[in-house]
């Protein structure tokens, strides 16, 4: 094997180890695209849970259901699931107490563990509960 050929080779191999090594640490194309879109999922119902706090504080009330947010003031589209494109899971469970849920691909990064929004794989709800949230005042003069 003449020497120019033999560092082709070994160059080659070193080319092939760094990559296989940055898929390792930065994990694969597939992987990065599950997690950026369980990230999106989180900002999306941060989202909606700010949206449904500003509502409770204008109206006293819940939505019944998220699109009663689509007026042009409070949101002009609904956020869906980056992946299946199908709306977030919303759930009143009281008079000012709901749920917001989402299906999530892999668990919270290590950043997140301690975070309120923590989720495994699969379905996971949070849970709100707006009962001390001010409210407008509604008595008449």
């Amino acid at each position: 094997m003449s020497p120019h050929r033999a560092a082709a080779l070994a160059a080659a191999a070193v080319f092939g180890i760094a990559i296989a090594i940055g898929l390792y640490v930065s994990g694969s194309p597939l992987e990065q695209r599950l997690l950026r879109s369980d990230r999106q999922r989180v900002d999306d119902l941060r989202g909606l849970a700010g949206v449904i706090s500003r509502y409770v504080m204008e109206t006293g009330r819940l939505p019944e259901t998220l699109d009663a947010l689509v007026d042009g003031r409070h949101l002009t589209r609904l956020p869906r699931d980056p992946a299946t494109r199908e709306p977030y899971v919303y759930v009143v469970k009281g008079p000012l107490a709901f749920e917001l849920c989402a299906d999530f691909s892999r668990p919270s990064p290590p950043p997140m563990q301690d975070d309120f929004w923590r989720h495994g794989p699969g379905r996971a709800c949070f849970g709100f509960d707006y009962t001390d949230l001010p409210r407008p005042n509604r008595s008449t003069p």
